[in-house]
């Protein structure tokens, strides 16, 4: 491996149906709870809870954007995977937002399953960070 080649960072955005985005990028910038967080090569494995929102990523002669329905982000040394109910991925932001357009236009039953996806990770996450918590017992909504 070349010392060029391990500086590198390859970025996946995946959807349940396809690899929307498959590319070594320089840097990246996704929406999480707490704010933006930058993604750049060689950075610490993490796993984060990606908000809906625009993912700004930064290639060597452009910039790409992402509009995404959240996810979960595994980010490692030299890869990155967002795991995402839905993705959009464009050179411009207009086009990305003409992508979204036809996107709304699909069946209601589509769009109904990704609100009910979004739901389900924002439940997850809640009881995850419930978890978490030393010293406190862990709740169900039952209780």
């Amino acid at each position: 491996m070349t010392e060029e080649r391990h500086h590198e960072l390859r970025l996946i955005i995946r959807t349940p149906h396809e690899a929307v985005f498959d590319s070594v990028v320089r840097a990246a910038r996704v929406p999480t709870e707490t704010g933006q967080v930058g993604l750049r090569p060689r950075g610490e494995p993490m796993v984060l809870a990606i908000e809906s929102g625009l993912i700004v990523v930064r290639l060597d002669a452009e910039t790409r954007f992402a509009a995404t329905a959240g996810g979960l982000l595994e980010s490692g040394p030299d890869r990155c995977v967002l795991y995402t109910p839905f993705a959009v991925v464009d050179s411009t932001q207009s086009a990305v937002l003409e992508a979204l357009g036809r996107a709304l236009a699909t069946p209601k039953s589509e769009i109904a399953a990704r609100r009910q996806l979004a739901d389900l990770e924002q439940r997850i996450l809640r009881e995850l960070r419930e978890r978490g918590r030393p010293g406190q017992p862990v709740r169900s909504r039952h209780d």
